[in-house]
């Protein structure tokens, strides 16, 4: 036990070492630039369950996202479900028109390109790219998803 609480004083010490070496090998500009910039705000999450409608010409996949405030972003969402001997996939890219910083739920309607969806279990993608005055990211979200009525 006493070994224990000596290691966990020396890490506690080396941390505290580590943290000034590097506090006094940065510049001062340094410290206050890298504190002056807000950090992108990026989220995507695809919901877990899709409405199917029309009699299957289309479902409509819930995902939730956030995003930069003055950036320029865009959600794709893509649904893939085995029907029969088939594929019913298809695929949406939405622009979101206002970035706020906070989460928003966006409903995506994707429509099939060969065969309808049905009830049942599919799979689902969403990517978020959100990109401002420092670049772009791309976030990406996958899941087994069910499809509803």
């Amino acid at each position: 036990m006493k070994m224990s609480r000596f290691r966990a004083s020396a890490l506690a010490l080396l941390a505290i070492a580590v943290g000034g070496v590097i506090a006094f090998a940065l510049p001062a500009g340094a410290a206050v630039s890298v504190q002056s910039e807000s950090p992108s705000v990026a989220i995507v999450k695809l919901g877990a369950k899709a409405r199917l409608d029309a009699n299957g010409a289309v479902v409509f996949a819930p995902v939730k996202v956030a995003c930069t405030p003055g950036s320029y972003s865009t959600l794709t969402v893509q649904v893939t479900q085995a029907v029969g001997n088939g594929i019913a996939k298809g695929e949406k890219t939405v622009s979101i028109q206002e970035c706020t910083g906070d989460e928003q739920k966006i409903n995506v309607a994707v429509t099939p390109d060969l065969k309808p969806y049905r009830k049942g279990v599919a799979f689902g993608s969403a990517r978020l790219e959100v990109c401002d005055g420092r670049g772009c990211v791309s976030l990406y979200d996958e899941r087994n998803i069910q499809i509803v009525k």
